[in-house]
Parts: structure tokens; sequence; C-alpha cells
């Protein structure tokens, strides 16, 4: 029963806060320059990819906490707390970075069938990645991505095999300020099923978002996700999700970010708020 259970609940779990397909058009040559590049470059709090790579010779950390509710409010409700979401990305070569995807720490507690709430915790699966980003043409940016995951978290919180991923990231910077771009993702995943069995699928998940770049290095953004399959057994959902990023200097970065399911299928709603940081060395 805990193990279904916890295939329900992860299931509906949004994707970890990843990089978003974001560029600052601070220097015609390079959109992913000038003095706030660190926005441009960091992955999360989005879903989607950014389409700028790690510096050569930088190392840049993104780690942050969430707390999510799935299903309808009350008894009906699980919820979900993950963290440190990390991501640590490697500026290897210009334009190049590889990718350590840490294994994050799940808390969970869903209704056990009697009134009350089954609670469960461990590890998510971790793994290793890469990004090339191409040379800009204009003020449009491209990179890939690819992502790879093996089945090397807790029992009951790993995919149950490996889950690989390859982006395509597209960024266009319509002033200095404002900014729009896509990831347009797709997944061999392997998931858990409603029985609780572990099955390989395929899943498509574009993302739109759009930027605004403030007075004292501080960021808006909004998002919208699309992903086409939550489970082997399980049909798509779409969401929206929305924060605001502050720049300290030039190499850390604060952020808050809100997320809400647009669905009328109560048991795949879910929202969430978090908390990370961005933080560069060299």
């Amino acid at each position: 029963m805990m193990h279904v259970l916890l295939a329900a609940v992860l299931a509906g779990i949004a994707p970890s806060p990843s990089p978003a397909p974001r560029t600052v058009a601070t220097q015609p040559s390079d959109p992913c320059g000038g003095p706030t590049r660190m926005l441009a470059t960091l992955n999360r709090p989005t879903i989607g990819y950014s389409a700028c790579a790690v510096k050569a010779g930088s190392v840049v950390f993104e780690e942050g906490y969430q707390s999510q509710v799935n299903g309808t409010r009350g008894s009906g409700s699980s919820y979900l707390d993950q963290y440190p979401q990390s991501f640590v990305r490697f500026g290897v070569a210009k334009r190049f970075e590889l990718d350590l995807i840490g294994p994050s720490y799940n808390r969970v507690a869903a209704p056990d069938g009697t009134g009350g709430l089954a609670r469960a915790h461990g590890y998510s699966d971790g793994g290793l990645g890469f990004k090339y980003e191409f040379v800009p043409a204009g003020k449009t940016t491209f990179a890939i991505d690819g992502l790879y995951t093996s089945p090397n978290g807790t029992p009951g919180f790993t995919a149950g095999g490996a889950t690989a991923t390859v982006n395509l990231d597209v960024a266009y910077a319509i002033s200095g300020a404002l900014n729009v771009g896509t990831t347009l993702s797709a997944q061999a995943a392997s998931g858990y099923d409603a029985a609780g069995q572990a099955a390989r699928y395929g899943l498509l998940q574009p993302s739109f978002v759009v930027t605004d770049l403030l007075p004292g290095a501080t960021q808006l953004y909004g998002e919208y996700v699309y992903s086409s399959k939550l489970a082997p057994d399980q049909g798509g959902r779409a969401f929206l999700d929305g924060g605001v990023q502050k720049l300290l200097g030039k190499r850390f970065e604060l952020d808050v970010e809100v997320g809400q399911s647009l669905i009328s299928d109560p048991s795949k709603r879910f929202h969430y708020i978090g908390v990370g940081i961005g933080w560069e060395l060299r």
C-alpha cells in the first residue's frame, strides 16, 4: 500500500525547478553576457532550461526548497516537501557545461485510507547532464541539453528505471529588459503506474516563459508548462508558475516562486511554493 501511495504522490510532483530560457540583451554580441548575466544563466526557479551555458572556468550551484500540495484540499490532499533540488553546473569550455544532478530529499504525507496520513521519506534519483550553447544569432540564443538519471534513489522515490531527456532551448531578447523563451523537452522516462508497477513511457514537455528585468537587478517571470504524461498510465497536465529573482552583486541570486495546475481533474491538481538560491564560483 505504501508503495502505491508513494507512486501516486510522486506522479503528481511538478518537475524540480530548473533552467529557464532567459536572456538579458546587455551586449549585442552576447545576449548571455553583461552585469546581470547570472539571471540569464541560472536554471532555477523555472521549469524550462536556460539557453545560456555557464561561463568557462566557473561553477554555478543552484539549490532550493519546495512545498507542494497535491489533489483536493482537506482529507484528499497529499503533501510533499523537497530539498535541496541541487543542480551543479561546471563551465568546462566556451559555451559548454557539464552538470551534476544531485538527489533531492523528499518528505511525503499521503492519505492512508483510514482518515489519517501515511508518512514516508527518501531520496529521488540523481544523474548527469550537459549543455551546449550555440553562437548567438543577434538577439536569439539556442542551446541543447542532455540529462540522464539512473534508478539510484530510495525505494518508493526512485523512478524505477533510467530517464533520458533532450531539450532544445530558444531565447529571444525583445528589449534590454523584456525577454521570451521556450524549452522543447522530450523524455524517455520511467515511472510507476497506479498498481505500483514500474514501466517505461515517453513524454513531451514544452514550456514558455516571459521575463522582465526591473531596476535594481530584480527580475519577474511567468511561465506556462505542459506535460503530455504524468505516469505510464496517466494523461497530461498544464500548469503555471511565476516568481521573482533578486541578484545580490554579480554572483549570488535569491528567488521565490509559486505554481498552480490548470486542470479540472481533482486528482491531478497541485499547487506549490518555493525558495532558492543561485551562486557562482570562479
